[in-house]
């Protein structure tokens, strides 16, 4: 039984010998007899406790440094999660530079890694520690100081389960205390394409150029909207296009999805705005290839999500579209192209998605060509159409 002596103002740890004694490092007699507990069960559990990890953050070094050697424990096994996280983020730094990773799942990481951090610095109990994260991040989400919860508590809970399994790797952690999470079930139908109403006025607001206009000088007030209308890219491919990739004499954007690196060729329709739009905007700046071919006017700098969303938004606001946003138009442009060539696999190509999604998300908004599909199937003739005279006037012989 380890118990708990004030000693002067400061607590200390009372054992039967020597090496479980020393500062606890605190006032509080409640801290103290909490940090007395966790030892006791440290000691109990053996030198690959994962309790090592939680006490090297909560007590003095000293005292640290002789529990651990009294109850044979292996250096290495100290790391406090704050010393993993900083690892495991060198680690993923490399893993970037020799390319084995891409910039945005560099990012990804690196949020979860501060919101993580972020639970640490609140000192939790480190016991189950992955509920205790969820519970907290739960609660961060509703909170006003975070931006949509991103990334979503899914996409945390496997970042850190690769978190754990370095740790593991390395010998930090006895086991991977974050289980992997299973996959929440997705919206049939997420994509919210504008109906054909909702598009014209979209379009018709864009054309007049009302809004901002002291902003954007003599260029297209809209070119972000065109942008994302004529060519169905994410936000995150619309925002960072660079001038390269757009070939204005082949009237064709060459572009590597920034999602998941697939290549997509968008042609650029004379019939459309896009085209003359990108002509003027070029004519205008002169840009270099790797410059972005939107810009901020405020800032003279490539948009940002938040920037491009609130000019979508403001747009949608003037044409009456009140749930307007800049990935609903990805929807709209791939239910056009289905309209206009009945060919999933060739929107599939023109989004840099797979058959599946554009079937299973976009398809079922497209009742036009349903109905078309329908008509075609109760007129058709089908394989009968093919039957010859003679498998009509004679058996087929065994």
């Amino acid at each position: 039984m380890i118990g708990i002596q004030l000693r002067g103002e400061v607590y200390h740890l009372d054992g039967h010998s020597h090496a479980l004694r020393g500062t606890l490092g605190t006032k509080s007699k409640d801290e103290a007899s909490y940090l007395s507990s966790r030892i006791g069960a440290a000691l109990s559990e053996g030198p690959r406790s994962t309790l090592w990890t939680e006490l090297k953050a909560a007590i003095p070094s000293g005292t640290f440094d002789r529990l651990t050697k009294y109850a044979g424990v292996e250096p290495k096994l100290t790391a406090t999660w704050e010393e993993l996280c900083n690892l495991f983020e060198a680690d993923l730094k490399h893993k970037f530079k020799i390319g084995e990773i891409s910039k945005q799942t560099l990012e990804n990481y690196q949020k979860t890694l501060t919101w993580f951090r972020a639970f640490l610095a609140e000192k939790p109990d480190r016991n189950e520690i992955e509920k205790k994260y969820c519970a907290w991040r739960l609660d961060q989400r509703k909170s006003p100081q975070s931006v949509s919860g991103r990334p979503s508590l899914y996409f945390d809970r496997c970042h850190l389960r690769r978190l754990g399994a370095f740790g593991h790797e390395l010998g930090l952690l006895e086991k991977n205390p974050f289980s992997k999470p299973k996959r929440p079930p997705l919206e049939r139908h997420i994509s919210r394409p504008y109906s054909a109403d909702q598009l014209v006025r979209m379009e018709n607001i864009a054309k007049q150029g009302r809004v901002c206009a002291q902003l954007f000088a003599s260029r297209d007030n809209w070119l972000p909207f065109w942008l994302l209308d004529e060519t169905g890219l994410r936000p995150e491919d619309a925002i960072s296009l660079p001038w390269q990739d757009v070939d204005l004499q082949a009237k064709l954007i060459e572009h590597n999805c920034h999602k998941n690196h697939k290549h997509v060729s968008i042609p650029l329709l004379d019939g459309g705005e896009l085209l003359g739009a990108l002509r003027i905007e070029y004519n205008l700046r002169s840009p270099l290839p790797n410059e972005p071919v939107l810009l901020n006017p405020n800032t003279g700098k490539a948009f940002t999500h938040s920037a491009l969303y609130e000019l979508i938004v403001k747009q949608g606001k003037l044409a009456g579209v009140l749930d307007a946003g800049p990935y609903r138009s990805r929807g709209t442009f791939a239910v056009d192209m289905l309209l206009r060539n009945n060919n999933p696999y060739y929107v599939a190509q023109l989004l840099g998605d797979t058959m599946r999604t554009v079937e299973r998300y976009y398809m079922p908004y497209v009742r036009e060509l349903q109905e078309r599909n329908r008509l075609l199937a109760e007129t058709g003739v089908g394989l009968r159409q093919y039957v010859t005279p003679e498998s009509q006037s004679e058996p087929e012989k065994l």
